[in-house]
């Protein structure tokens, strides 16, 4: 029969292990009374286990609750910040327009209702100075309400700082619905207060936004203000709204900027865990709670197992014990029996085949057998010999030590079992193994019996056996990859060290230990691995060797090992005996997978990306920069990103940027770029530069927003806040600003300057017999003639309904010539207008009145200009219409 037809022995199961405990404790065990301490020493070892265990699992649990939690707190706060930051800069688009346009900001609501205050249930109301409100988007708001006395009012009346304002829950005036009040203060150019923007939330609306981030359904999210009080519950809030945190409570959260703690809710007495957490940005307060019901049966449920494993194991030892004990006592009994016997018996078969000696002290002589004779190299004279003939072969380095073994011996009458040295006449080494104790002879005399055996090549196979030893394990210890040996029955029976540091044991921990019980015995995922279904095992079972499996090993910890394995098998005489597995660890191979996939996956964000060289030619770019861009990546590796250039910008704006990445290692910002197609667009873009090890520049990766749509918005934005959107001519917002300008400029070039206000005669008439739409017909010829009378550096602007104003700048320095240009201007500007109008199907005559001043410096403001402008109109109208006059300091007074 081959050697593959041997049937083969199966590993041991539990029951053959468990046996074999049996029998280990059985020979270990003296006498009762240590197998009793045995059994305390067990069962105290499984209680404390036990104990020990389910504090662990109580703690871990209760640490986990608390750090899902804290967490969940600080995603509420980042999600919280996030929609209070859009409200706060949609209060700054409203008040900025608000204080350029002085007229109602609600048309400036309805695009950011598309913008910052998308999908939220807001009001936008106006306060003046005085108090009274002065406009609302509110479906029923009809005449001014007075808010002077709320406190967001009062806060900045009183010189509060211009910051986001945050109000306590209150009930509207106009609405009659709770409502938190975000607001921010009107101030003028001089630093005047003018009354205050607010933006009211309904208190669920601070929740509302951050319920969907909640894990579960028992989680209650509220938010309080620095004073405790409540403004907003995911839950019961009408039942809660304005309550407020006792003292004892705000001081504990105040202490620490978050914290943790499970106890009973101030408010509806349920004991919860509860986390909370300050915001930074705000003066808020978050606190999460959640019930902690789930953890507690976790944690029951846990204990209640490990008590029912701890009972179970109790019943294994008590009732092994009891075997145990019963096999013992009848053990000692049958040894009572056997015990002379087995003396004698023992005592021949270790004489057999040996050399047999004894010696007598009181003679000193020894008697040896032909063997012994033979093993010493001694002709045999007689068969007795002297002491000195033995210890005269002894080798020197031995001589001491043998001599006090034997007289050891023979003075405790204990026996003994010693190796030494020959050292023949030739100078051979030998090796003797002796073993003897003392007894009587038949004389009843003290004598020392005993055998001796030639060990010499023993000796030298075992010191062969070592070198080859010492040469493997040197080979094994210094590779980095795990080594370890197993025999058929899964037992180890070598490991490195290299293999024993990365699974976390020594290496007296594994040896003799079932290998596939201690680091193999389970899957990735947790699930059990068996044993038949092991890869190793199976090399044990066939002898065929496997390659490159990987699998995980499990760590002393409990963490798993990521191992790249391959296994060998051992044989002998054709005969499979054990297993030599060699693994390594994958760890960090998998780390840097992992990271590359994530790599990939990022590039392919919906972000334009392209990476180029240290000489900032393109490597590579992304989908996304494609589709943003026009150009395949066939079209753009290789080439440097300055051939998309827009020419919208020079040399110097380059110059900053690389200097910026030069310094920083990063450039951020916006830049004109062009496509494929040659369109032009805007882009935002970010440039980062990668060092090497050397810290030298490798690579630059940027990332790109085509911004086209947002530039088109803020355009669009621009023209409403400071063009008149029927005749497309600068407002009264931008003739504010140019006027400022102009009058800085006079003042710097002494040049005078003139404001011309026109006004159309009769233009209500026109409005009331055609319609308005014949009269936004003729305001836009009005427009484009009064265009066509200036120079490019003057203005022309629509202050509302039929009034025009015309900025002249750079006049004369001499007062009569100024007001003789002025004088050309305006008669121009009369004749122009004089002309008639074809409107649709009718032909319109219409006429201006004129009132004009002049400016040099800053000695008046554009109001006062404006209204000297105005009152010289009036004037012009007083005089007959469709005349000229100039502006002249009687016309202040009434009676003049």
């Amino acid at each position: 029969m081959s050697s593959t037809d041997a049937p083969t022995a199966n590993p041991p199961g539990f029951a053959q292990r468990y046996a074999h405990w049996l029998r280990a404790v059985l020979s270990a065990c003296a006498s009762l009374w240590d197998l009793v301490l045995l059994g305390v020493l067990l069962l105290t070892l499984i209680w404390s286990v036990v104990l020990w265990e389910s504090q662990r699992t109580e703690a871990e649990r209760l640490a986990d609750f608390n750090q899902n939690l804290t967490h969940l707190t600080e995603i509420l706060d980042e999600t919280l910040v996030r929609q209070l930051n859009g409200i706060d800069n949609a209060l700054l688009i409203l008040r900025e327009d608000y204080l350029r346009n002085k007229a109602d900001p609600m048309r400036t609501v309805g695009l950011l209702r598309h913008g910052p205050l998308k999908g939220l249930n807001v009001s936008v109301t106006v306060i003046g100075r005085t108090g009274y409100t002065e406009s609302s988007d509110l479906p029923n708001y009809r005449t001014p309400v007075y808010l002077g006395d709320r406190p967001h009012f009062r806060h900045f009346a009183n010189g509060g700082a211009d910051r986001l304002y945050i109000s306590e829950p209150m009930r509207g005036r106009i609405t009659q619905r709770w409502g938190i009040q975000l607001s921010r203060p009107i101030v003028g150019q001089n630093g005047q207060f003018l009354g205050v923007i607010v933006i009211v939330l309904s208190p669920e609306e601070l929740t509302r936004f951050i319920q969907p981030l909640a894990i579960s359904a028992d989680t209650i999210m509220s938010v309080f203000s620095t004073d405790g009080i409540l403004l907003s519950r995911s839950r019961d809030l009408p039942q809660y709204l304005g309550s407020r945190l006792s003292s004892r409570l705000l001081a504990e959260f105040m202490r620490e900027p978050e914290g943790f703690a499970i106890t009973r809710s101030s408010f509806d007495q349920i004991e919860r865990g509860r986390a909370h957490h300050w915001v930074v940005a705000y003066p808020l307060l978050l606190v999460v709670a959640r019930s902690p019901e789930a953890v507690y049966a976790a944690i029951s449920a846990q204990q209640r197992l490990l008590q029912l494993l701890g009972a179970g194991a109790s019943l294994v030892v008590l009732a092994s014990l009891t075997w145990i004990g019963r096999t013992l006592h009848q053990r000692i009994q049958a040894e009572a029996r056997l015990n002379s016997e087995h003396a004698h018996l023992v005592e021949a078969q270790r004489i057999a085949h040996l050399g047999s000696w004894e010696y007598d002290p009181e003679t000193d002589r020894w008697t040896w057998s032909d063997e012994v004779f033979r093993m010493l190299e001694i002709e045999r004279e007689r068969s007795e010999v002297a002491s000195r003939v033995l210890f005269s072969l002894v080798h020197p380095e031995d001589r001491h030590s043998v001599g006090q073994t034997y007289a050891h011996a023979l003075k405790n009458q204990t026996p003994f079992d010693i190796s030494y040295r020959l050292r023949m006449a030739d100078g051979r080494i030998k090796w003797l193994h002796a073993r003897g104790s003392r007894s009587l002879n038949a004389t009843g005399q003290a004598v020392m019996a005993g055998t001796v055996q030639d060990i010499t090549a023993a000796k030298y196979e075992e010191a062969a056996r070592e070198a080859l030893s010492r040469e493997r394990l040197l080979l094994l210890e210094s590779t980095g990859e795990g080594i370890y040996g197993m025999d058929r029955d899964g037992l180890c029976t070598f490991i490195n060290q290299s293999a024993s540091r990365m699974l976390g044991y020594t290496v007296a921990d594994i040896i003799g230990r079932n290998i596939h019980d201690l680091v193999h015995y389970k899957h990735a995922d947790g699930s059990p691995y068996p044993l038949q279904d092991c890869p190793v095992h199976q090399t044990s079972i066939s002898g065929a060797p496997i390659q490159s499996v990987e699998e995980v090993f499990w760590r002393k910890d409990g963490t798993p090992l990521p191992v790249e394995y391959s296994a060998h098998p051992i044989r002998d005489a054709d005969q499979v005996t054990g297993t030599v597995v060699i693994f390594s660890d994958i760890s960090e191979r998998r780390r840097n997978e992992a990271e590359m996939r994530i790599a990939a996956t990022a590039f392919e964000t919906q972000e334009g990306i392209f990476i180029t060289d240290a000489d900032g030619l393109i490597l590579r770019v992304n989908s996304a920069f494609s589709a943003i861009t026009g150009y395949t990546a066939a079209e753009v590796v290789g080439k440097n990103p300055r051939f998309r250039s827009s020419g919208r910008h020079d040399n110097a704006f380059y110059a900053a940027m690389w200097t910026r990445l030069q310094t920083t290692g990063v450039w951020k910002g916006e830049i004109w770029n062009r496509r494929k197609n040659g369109e032009v667009y805007p882009e935002s873009a970010t440039i980062t530069a990668v060092r090497g090890d050397n810290n030298a520049v490798s690579h630059y990766v940027a990332t790109l927003h085509d911004i086209t749509e947002r530039k088109a918005a803020e355009e669009e934005i621009h023209q409403l806040a400071f063009f008149d959107p029927l005749t497309k001519l600068p407002n009264r917002r931008l003739l504010q600003d140019r006027l400022e300008q102009a009058l800085a400029t006079s003042s710097r070039s002494q040049h005078h300057g003139a404001v011309l206000f026109i006004d159309l005669d009769k233009f209500k008439q026109l409005n009331d017999t055609l319609g308005h739409d014949y009269g936004d017909l003729l305001l836009q010829q009005v427009g484009q003639r009064l265009q066509s009378c200036v120079r490019q550096a003057d203005t022309v602007a629509r202050l509302g309904g039929d009034e025009f104003v015309v900025l002249l700048q750079e006049l004369n320095p001499r007062l009569a010539e100024a007001t003789e240009e002025a004088t050309l201007v305006g008669n121009k500007i009369m004749a122009t207008l004089n002309q008639p109008y074809e409107i649709k199907e009718h032909i319109y005559q219409s006429t201006p009145s004129i009132g004009a001043t002049l400016f040099l410096g800053q000695a008046a403001s554009g109001d006062e200009l404006l209204k000297q402008a105005d009152l010289a109109m009036y004037s012009a109208k007083g005089a007959g219409r469709n005349t000229l006059r100039f502006f002249a300091p009687g016309m202040l007074n009434p009676d003049t």
